[in-house]
Parts: structure tokens; sequence; C-alpha cells
């Protein structure tokens, strides 16, 4: 019995603690990544404005590369957003546009929902994508709900030890956490469509 208990023990902290990782890892590394790059393109910016580099070039090569190019670089280290010079001014109209609660770092999460090759920015969600959405809502709902549930269930039962204790935790802590993950997936869908209902009250 103890061997089983012990088995399911490993399980329960093996399972929580892949899952964990694979949540805040990649959470983490991504904002980290972006956080450095950003860092290091102000100081090209700084450097480029200290020393005065642009005088460097002619006139041709600043008007056509260097200034479009430092447009980007400018406007990516302030935003986060990796875009071209002619979709910088649409960038900036679709958030003037939005209004309220919408900061570039939200703007910036939906960017893959965002089609800039018109003349304004376009909201572009596909029908498989809101589906996508609509289901890993309800599956998450479904392991919040159920892992509460489970939790309660196995409360009631006269804990024998640790490993019980840990057994009754894993039975909330792992479907909330399967269920976080879920709601994450499509984090990028539900603020598109956060967007989409915002323009179309306007």
């Amino acid at each position: 019995m103890d061997l089983i208990n012990e088995n399911i023990i490993k399980t329960v902290l093996t399972v929580s603690g892949t899952v964990l990782a694979a949540i805040l890892g990649k959470q983490s590394l991504s904002n980290l990544f972006d956080s450095l790059q950003r860092r290091n393109l102000k100081n090209v910016l700084n450097d480029l404005e200290t020393f005065s580099a642009l005088d460097k070039f002619d006139e041709d090569f600043k008007t056509k590369f260097i200034e479009p190019h430092v447009k980007e670089l400018y406007f990516f280290s302030q935003t986060g957003i990796d875009t071209n010079e002619k979709s910088i001014p649409k960038y900036i109209s679709f958030k003037d546009k939005l209004g309220g609660n919408y900061t570039w770092p939200k703007i910036k999460r939906a960017k893959q929902h965002l089609d800039s090759n018109g003349p304004e920015i376009k909201i572009n969600l596909s029908k498989t994508e809101r589906i996508c959405a609509n289901i890993a809502i309800s599956l998450s709902l479904f392991f919040f709900t159920g892992g509460i549930i489970l939790y309660f269930y196995l409360n009631q039962f006269k804990t024998q030890g640790i490993g019980d204790i840990l057994i009754t935790m894993g039975s909330l802590v792992v479907p909330m956490i399967i269920g976080f993950l879920f709601f994450i997936s499509v984090d990028s869908i539900l603020i598109a469509k956060q967007m989409e209902k915002r323009l179309k009250s306007l």
C-alpha cells in the first residue's frame, strides 16, 4: 500500500512540475528574450544619437534605408511590436481608435491576429480560431470546476499521512494548472475578440 501511495505521489509531483515548468518556462523565457532584445536596441539607438552615426552615410542611403530601419527599431524598442515602417502609423492609429485600457503590450499579444496589409489594421480571426477558443475556455472551466469538486470530495475522507495530503492537494492543483494552460493557449484570440467587440461598439 505504501508503495502504491509513493508511486501516486511521484506521479502527481512529476505531472504538476512538468506542466508548471512548461507554462512558466515558456512565458519567462519569452519575456526575458524580448526584454533583452529591446534593451539592446535602445542602446543601439542611443549610440546613433550620441555619435551622430547617421552623418557617416550618404543622403540617399540614409533616407531609403537607415532612417526607416531606425524607426522600426525605435518602435519595436518602445512597443515590442516588430513591423515595417509603413505599418507603424497604422498601429498608432489602431491603438488610438481602440482607446480605453488597450496598451502596447496588450496589442502585441494579439499581433498574430492583426492584418496590416490594408490601409488600416484589421482584426483577422478565422472560424476555426473562434471555435478553438470556445473549446479551450470550456475545457479550462471544466478542469477548474472539476479540480475543486474532486478536491472537496477527497477532502471529506480522513487523511492517513503525507501521501493522502499530497494526493488531495494534487487533485486541486493539477486540474487547475491544466485549465490555466488551456486558457493561456488562446490568450491572443481572446484579446483579439475583445478588440473586435470594442471596435464594433464605437
